[in-house]
């Protein structure tokens, strides 16, 4: 029961911090989820076998080792990834489509990845993990309403941006 308590301590304590430390590092909210499982997966193991004298400072060393291979490893994921005409849905997208729709959403987050670090921030913790803008603005050391606000401007870029995407379009077809 004491390796409980003792991870849960450590857990508390620094699960804020390295998810601010990682969201800014990785691209897609599931991937920040899984990489927050895997190092508090390993630490749990390391704490069954002995006491960590910091912590803090032992959870942000595995977060960086597990950076470094899941960087190693993407490319590698990505090449052995199932083609596209595996991936079709039951309504019979086509593969151009789904093509189409996985580069809209690449340009949006590229898009999103360009609004300063804490517009990013919040944005990537209220839609990507769905955390509340209360919690948000605690991780974040902002006031509520700031959080609000950000998200508000991000959101108006984004449809900015797509009106303009659509208007390019418009005009494509029009010629």
């Amino acid at each position: 029961m004491e390796q409980h308590e003792a991870f849960n301590r450590v857990y508390d304590a620094t699960r804020d911090a390295l998810l601010r430390w990682l969201i800014p590092r990785v691209r897609s909210s599931a991937d920040v989820e899984d990489l927050m499982q895997e190092i508090y997966k390993r630490l749990y193991r390391k704490m069954s076998g002995f006491g960590i004298r910091e912590p803090e400072k032992y959870v942000f060393g595995i977060a960086k080792k597990e950076l470094a291979k899941f960087y190693r490893h993407k490319a590698m994921r990505e090449t052995y990834e199932a083609p596209i005409t595996d991936q079709l849905t039951d309504e019979g997208e086509e593969p151009e489509d789904i093509v189409l729709d996985r580069e809209a959403e690449r340009e949006l987050w590229d898009l999103i990845k360009t609004e300063p670090l804490l517009s990013y921030q919040a944005f990537t913790l209220y839609y990507g993990l769905s955390v509340p803008t209360d919690e948000i603005a605690k991780e974040l050391n902002l006031s509520e309403d700031a959080v609000r606000k950000r998200l508000s401007r991000t959101r108006a870029r984004i449809r900015a941006y797509l009106s303009e995407q659509n208007r390019s379009e418009t005009e494509q077809k029009g010629v």
